[in-house]
């Protein structure tokens, strides 16, 4: 028959130790299969010198919190390791690690599910699958006819700037990999290219509180993703060098070259969209906006301010940019890498239930499907901004435990 378990929880990151602190709490039986290491994607899927994005007090899982010297600080990379692997030995959490999850499809012969692993089968009750959103990469298709001699790479196999070949680089995206990896090899000298497609900005700091102070205050952190009453903003920060704003005219003034959105490739010539100006006005506007927020929330609540402080203070002057290229050649420009900073997409292929629709999307409502007893964990926005955060995922995790006890 195999080895039957109440609830099989796959992946053993953040999002499937949080629910195994809840779980044990109401005493329900479980078991995390975690395909190679505790937190693995933190470990080999982001690059060597990457700071968390949001202060040290932000951090803390279930009943577990971040134990740092510096509250206001930043942690590395490793740090988050072995906080998020000091967790899973605090809680006692049932992992086994280096156990691959192959398929998950409903047992016909019971109510149950058969998971289907490297080391045999076993059947369960309930599955939560909490393997969080960055599956498989995404690049666009005319990266094809980018010469062979380019080196192209995925902000997910970036490691650092002495890995890619001597020349000037290309990074694709300005999300917060793509600003902050931009950052790092204008830093170490190399000539940085960068294409930039819409995107917000947001302060570092205001009235010397975080940003994600402001964002937890203001709700903005708690507004359920289905609701739109309110911008939600995605702050695109950084906390190298302690932390700071990213504000890509001062890239510019820093030597960095921007462009417009990439847009295609065709043999040593690439093509950029006019809409630079655009995508910059638009990241000021949300700034302009948040900022507003934070001033009329101290004035309400009685903080204190700076001279500084003022909405119109934070639009500080920068150089006006250059007229955007439109067409680049790349052997004349020095281009010998690209790396794409262009996000990913489910690769949800092991499941075999029928909880995802036509694009292969997770159809759920705070992680419940409509399938009774599977659950998804750890997604971006699954009920709000936090639910993939390392500050948020306990309660999603709460929810579901909840759902799994039957209260």
């Amino acid at each position: 028959m195999g080895e039957t378990v109440e609830t099989v929880v796959v992946g053993g990151g953040q999002a499937g130790l949080a629910l195994s602190f809840h779980l044990k709490r109401l005493r329900r039986e479980h078991l995390i299969f975690e395909r190679a290491r505790i937190a693995e994607r933190w470990r080999s899927e982001r690059w060597d010198s990457l700071m968390f994005q949001f202060p040290n007090w932000s951090i803390n899982l279930p009943g577990f919190a971040y134990p740092a010297a510096d509250p206001d600080g930043f942690s590395s990379k490793g740090d988050v390791v072995g906080f998020i692997g000091d967790y899973a030995k605090a809680i006692e959490a049932p992992v086994r690690q280096g156990v691959e999850v192959r398929s998950i499809q409903q047992d016909e012969t019971s109510e149950r599910f058969l998971v289907t692993t490297g080391d045999g089968a076993v059947r369960a009750v309930n599955v939560v699958l909490a393997i969080g959103p960055y599956h498989a990469p995404v690049v666009p298709d005319f990266c094809r006819f980018i010469p062979t001699r380019i080196f192209q790479i995925h902000s997910r196999d970036y490691k650092s700037p002495k890995h890619l070949p001597a020349g000037a680089a290309l990074v694709v995206g300005c999300g917060a990999s793509g600003l902050q990896i931009a950052e790092e090899l204008n830093a170490n000298g190399r000539r940085t290219y960068l294409s930039v497609g819409r995107h917000q900005r947001t302060p570092r700091r205001y009235g010397g509180r975080d940003v994600y102070w402001w964002l937890d205050v203001l709700g903005i952190l708690h507004q359920p993703a289905g609701e739109t009453r309110n911008r939600r903003f995605s702050p695109h920060v950084t906390g190298v060098g302690g932390g700071h704003d990213i504000h890509l005219r001062k890239f510019a003034a820093d030597g960095m070259v921007l462009a417009g959105k990439l847009r295609g490739a065709s043999d040593n010539k690439l093509f950029f969209a006019q809409d630079l100006q655009g995508n910059l006005d638009l990241a000021e506007a949300c700034c302009s906006e948040l900022t507003n927020m934070m001033w009329d929330y101290a004035q309400a609540n009685g903080l204190s301010l700076t001279a500084e402080d003022p909405p119109e203070a934070m639009m500080s002057s920068m150089p006006e940019l250059a007229n955007p290229i439109g067409e680049l050649d790349m052997a004349g420009a020095g281009i010998t890498s690209i790396i794409w900073c262009t996000g990913f997409r489910y690769d949800f292929g092991i499941v075999k239930p029928r909880v995802l629709d036509e694009l292969g999307r997770p159809v759920h409502t705070r992680g419940v499907t409509r399938c009774a007893g599977f659950y998804f964990l750890g997604l971006r926005d699954m009920y709000t901004m936090r639910s993939s955060h390392l500050s948020g995922v306990g309660d999603d995790a709460a929810h579901i435990a909840r759902h799994i006890g039957g209260e």
